[in-house]
């Protein structure tokens, strides 16, 4: 994660956060703005997508791995009520705490096994509760420049894969195609898969 720390002071770019913007709009869609929800952000960064769900939160919780950009989030949210954050690896560690909603964006590809998170994750729900994660479409390998040295672990997922995630999680899974991002003279497709 140590390409993470060194990048977080300059994370937020203005192209990061037009993205960040649009994909919690999209994210918002799957929801009803009925109830304040108690959110977890998982693999929060410098906070570009948590910090947009403040008008639906009862209280948000922003876990990542990496202290370089936990101290970026941590600068945002000090005069925040009810917005925190956590440095924890849940792959290694468990968390005994319940949510209405818990949100990811260009996570899951960097987990060693991310059924086993999700299956983690649908047992700390609330009722009603949903996941939303936003990761790539299964891609060539060029998306990171350095693969390896990013902590990449998956190039990207498959409809097939997050449907046996939803399976083993005993969840049931909606999966869309809502981003496209053009680099290296290619477009790398997102996925919005709700589980509920």
């Amino acid at each position: 994660m140590s390409h993470f720390n060194i990048d977080a002071n300059k994370w937020d770019t203005k192209d990061k956060v037009e993205r960040a913007h649009f994909l919690a709009n999209k994210m918002k869609e799957e929801l009803t703005k009925n109830r304040e929800l108690d959110i977890l952000d998982f693999g929060c960064g410098t906070g570009l997508l948590g910090l947009e769900f403040l008008d639906y939160s009862k209280s948000l919780l922003g876990i990542d791995n990496s202290s370089g950009m936990l101290e970026v989030f941590d600068e945002k949210i000090k005069n925040l009520k009810g917005v925190s954050s956590l440095n924890i690896n849940l792959e290694k560690e468990e968390l005994n705490k319940k949510f209405d909603l818990i949100i990811s964006s260009m996570t899951f590809h960097h987990l060693d096994r991310p059924s086993a998170v999700l299956e983690m994750f649908s047992s700390m729900l609330k009722k009603e509760g949903k996941i939303l994660i936003i990761d790539l479409e299964t891609e060539d390998g060029t998306f990171h420049p350095d693969n390896k040295g990013m902590g990449v672990k998956h190039l990207g997922f498959s409809k097939d894969d997050l449907q046996v995630w939803a399976d083993q999680s005993k969840m049931s899974v909606d999966i869309k195609t809502i981003y496209s991002i053009d680099k290296n003279q290619k477009s790398y497709n997102l996925f919005l898969a709700t589980f509920s």
